[in-house]
């Protein structure tokens, strides 16, 4: 079984349930849009750069210009029909569109535009980098049996028979933490991160001047063998026990104040997700796998990831 598209169902599902309350058909329209929109944007950041060429009509730029209205349109119709359905709900969609005070203790409301924009971030973050987080890691699992056991008596231990795994016991999966965290460093989801200067600031020897356009690659610092040592590039996750030397060492998030808002939501899903997982099935990497990392905006499979599953009957 390919799990990369089965995960990629799940993660749609669940960000559309519990981001905007409603389920996967209806915004089955936005992540096929998406999808396409971000291979044309991918080809795009390959090209060499050449200002303003985005605003002519080339046939990709007219491609993209297409996608992005139908998409905006997509949300802004769900927006319209479920809007009346949410006004008691407290999901991501129904906060956006309640007021709130400013400052001056004035109340204020998002516009339809903001909330499109935010709407489109989550559809995509919630989908993709939670697919390719939950495929990473059973990956991993299945290449390392010995952890994929642990994990498994610790998600039978918490949740013992049929017992729903409740979010107080989320916390509980402490073996399950270690390995998440291994494989979000192994393979973040989110291979760049830019960041610009606000201010002129000094970086042990370079000074930064004001405006300068940072571009964080995670994989290379993720995989630093100064940082982490000459195993970095294997999977051990009790590294995770151990103090880190320096903050940014590891931030799959991000950090400071625009850490990613959907980060706790992130791991609790991820948690649930692979103990659901764990408890019901062992599983091997099936001979037809190829490792091919790519990247396509995020971390993802080239070739999918396909796993033999076996279901556990006692």
């Amino acid at each position: 079984m390919d799990v990369h598209r089965e995960l990629q169902d799940l993660a749609s599902d669940v960000i559309s349930k519990t981001a905007f309350g409603s389920n996967y058909e209806e915004g089955k329209r936005v992540f096929s849009l998406q999808d396409k929109q971000k291979h044309l944007v991918f080809d795009a950041i390959g090209n060499v750069y050449i200002p303003g060429f985005r605003f002519l009509p080339t046939k990709k730029n007219r491609e993209r210009w297409r996608i992005e209205r139908e998409t905006r349109e997509a949300i802004r119709n769900l927006i319209k029909t479920n809007s009346r359905a949410r006004e008691n709900s407290r999901n991501l969609l129904s906060l956006l569109m309640s007021s709130c005070k400013n400052q001056d203790g004035k109340e204020e409301k998002l516009g339809v535009e903001e909330i499109i924009n935010e709407c489109k971030a989550f559809y995509f973050a919630g989908k993709e980098s939670m697919a390719d987080l939950l495929t990473w890691a059973l990956l991993l699992l299945a290449q390392h049996q010995e952890w994929q056991d642990k994990a498994r008596e610790e998600v039978l231990s918490v949740c013992r028979g049929d017992e729903v795994l409740l979010s107080e016991k989320v916390n509980d999966l402490k073996i399950m933490n270690l390995i998440i965290h291994e494989t979000l460093r192994l393979y973040p989801p989110a291979v760049m991160l830019m960041r610009q200067a606000t201010k002129n600031v000094k970086l042990g020897t370079l000074d930064v001047p004001a405006g300068t356009q940072f571009f964080l690659a995670l994989p290379s610092i993720h995989h630093d063998t100064d940082t982490w040592g000459k195993d970095a590039n294997e999977f051990k996750p009790l590294r995770f026990n151990e103090p880190r030397n320096h903050l940014a060492s590891f931030f799959p998030f991000g950090l400071g104040p625009r850490t990613c808002v959907g980060k706790n939501l992130a791991i609790m899903e991820a948690k649930v997700a692979l103990a659901m997982i764990l408890r019901r099935y062992s599983f091997v990497v099936s001979p037809t796998y190829l490792h091919a990392p790519r990247l396509l905006i995020s971390m993802q499979p080239q070739y999918g990831a396909q796993l033999l599953l076996r279901r556990i009957t006692s």
